[in-house]
């Protein structure tokens, strides 16, 4: 598999670039040029300099330097919310594929609903409901999303449910728990991979998105998606202030989006090596 995997050109490059984007974050205070917080009204609208790389925005604050701190929350919380999706959307997903009955239809029926409402109008309905708050929103991305990979899980569970080794493991009396996470839970485990890294993506979008409209990270965080909504208010006095984060949202989706594919092949059973 990581034979592979390592012969994917595409996906080592992409690996790490990955990697030195959230090293970047990780670093940001050592790296950043400046004071991504400083204002100085007498720079606004500088051009490229030594001291300034991008140039500063309407403000005078360093565009460089907010847009490697900005990796922390476009980043880190796409890659929070993925994580609360996956761990909420595999419990489910199990437990509705290994277990038939009332089990499974309570949580397919609650999947259902879930997934019968636009996934926009539920992540309003959910920040209007609780708050315009940066966890409210991951909170309703994490509501919207759970379904779609319960559903998922449940049919890679079901696969595997009547395997020989799911049968052994039964006769010898191992207990549920056992089964879940011993046995199902490791054959699921590069799908899971492959969806998430894929959906890494849709989330760095999503969390954009929301912070693009004023319900998101809110000012003066320097986030992409809340860079842009302060762009787009100079867009016609210095629309260069726009290219930065718009270009940073665009290739790290596509990197991810590259990666999950470079994966799929990966770990793909069909793949075989030459």
């Amino acid at each position: 598999m990581w034979r592979r995997f390592l012969k994917n050109r595409m996906a080592v490059i992409m690996m790490g670039f990955l990697a030195v984007i959230t090293l970047a974050g990780v670093f940001a205070p050592l790296l950043a040029p400046n004071d991504p917080y400083a204002n100085d009204i007498l720079n606004k609208f500088a051009g490229f300099s030594l001291k300034y790389p991008l140039g500063t925005d309407q403000l005078g604050r360093c565009i460089l330097s907010r847009m490697i701190y900005g990796i922390r929350p476009t980043l880190f919380l796409s890659l929070l919310t993925m994580t609360g999706t996956i761990g909420l959307g595999c419990i489910l997903g199990l437990l509705a594929g290994y277990f038939r009955g009332p089990v499974e239809e309570i949580i397919m029926r609650a999947v259902d609903v879930m997934m019968s409402f636009p996934s926009q109008i539920m992540v309003f309905a959910v920040v209007a409901l609780l708050g315009v708050d940066v966890r409210n929103v991951i909170l309703a991305n994490v509501l919207i999303k759970w379904a779609w990979y319960a559903r998922m899980i449940r049919t890679n569970v079901m696969k595997y449910r009547d395997k020989n080794f799911v049968l052994f493991s039964r006769c010898v009396g191992s207990g549920e728990p056992f089964i879940l996470f011993r046995h199902l839970l490791p054959s699921i485990a590069s799908e899971m991979a492959v969806l998430a890294t894929l959906d890494i993506g849709w989330a760095i979008l999503n969390i954009s998105t929301l912070s693009f409209l004023g319900l998101g990270v809110q000012a003066p965080t320097p986030e992409w998606g809340a860079m842009l909504n302060e762009a787009k208010n100079v867009m016609t006095t210095n629309p260069v202030q726009m290219i930065a984060p718009g270009l940073a949202i665009v290739i790290v989706v596509a990197a991810f989006n590259l990666l999950g594919d470079a994966l799929r092949d990966a770990l793909d059973p069909k793949e075989v090596d030459v």
